[in-house]
């Protein structure tokens, strides 16, 4: 098993999700888009799809984005399972035909609620705390079942195939959180609230990450 996973800037690495594969002893490789690093499958049993904080329709200010779409759509038609992650959900979105655009924005921690069960999430409870770090939204791939819904911006995550989309963030590490506040144009009370959750919440996040990972795992490449 192998893990290749798409970095599009250097401060939205797996988190959590990179610790989940240590302990399991999976191999994994950082494909760096932003450094000029491509994608590719050989070799790949599972690809994630990180964050960032471009548009997917800034491919003239990032040619990346084009290329990386192109990949996705190869890995989809071949099968290979992949986890997109905020932007990498959006990706996924975008590779399959689908509109995204800017709309709200939601920054810190939020629950979102299990709309469909499946088998990526039937470990995951119905109502989800997650952390939120986005501006935009995408419609849903035809065909995709919509999986947990959010009371300001709707699609949260969805399946279609081998391919899982997940809006939010289950990977982010204390140490992540504090960098992107840091890096956002905030209040010092909306800072504080957004800090305070990593005692309230994170725990919980990060054991709903691993039930997810697992279960992103198991899916089998290329059946």
């Amino acid at each position: 098993m192998k893990v290749v996973a798409i970095q599009h800037v250097p401060h939205e690495p797996m988190g959590y999700i990179e610790e989940i594969l240590k302990e399991k002893g999976v191999e994994y490789e950082y494909v760096r888009v932003y450094e000029g690093e491509k994608p590719d499958l050989r070799g790949a049993t599972h690809v994630v799809i990180m964050g960032g904080p471009m548009g997917v329709y800034e491919e003239d200010r990032y040619p990346f984005l084009k290329e990386e779409k192109e990949f996705i759509r190869r890995a989809f038609e071949k099968n290979v399972p992949i986890l997109g992650v905020c932007l990498g959900a959006q990706l996924i979105a975008s590779a399959l035909g689908c509109n995204v655009y800017p709309y709200k924005k939601e920054l810190g921690w939020f629950t979102v609620e299990k709309v469909e069960n499946d088998f990526i999430v039937e470990d995951l409870p119905e109502k989800l705390v997650v952390f939120q770090w986005h501006g935009d939204t995408f419609d849903l791939p035809d065909g995709a079942k919509l999986l947990y819904a959010g009371d300001l911006v709707r699609n949260q995550a969805f399946r279609i195939g081998n391919a899982v989309g997940l809006q939010f963030h289950l990977e982010v590490t204390p140490e992540i959180v504090r960098d992107w506040v840091e890096r956002e144009d905030l209040g010092e009370e909306e800072k504080e609230k957004i800090l305070a959750g990593i005692d309230e919440h994170l725990e919980e996040m990060l054991e709903n990450c691993r039930k997810l990972v697992n279960a992103f795992l198991r899916l089998e490449p290329n059946p």
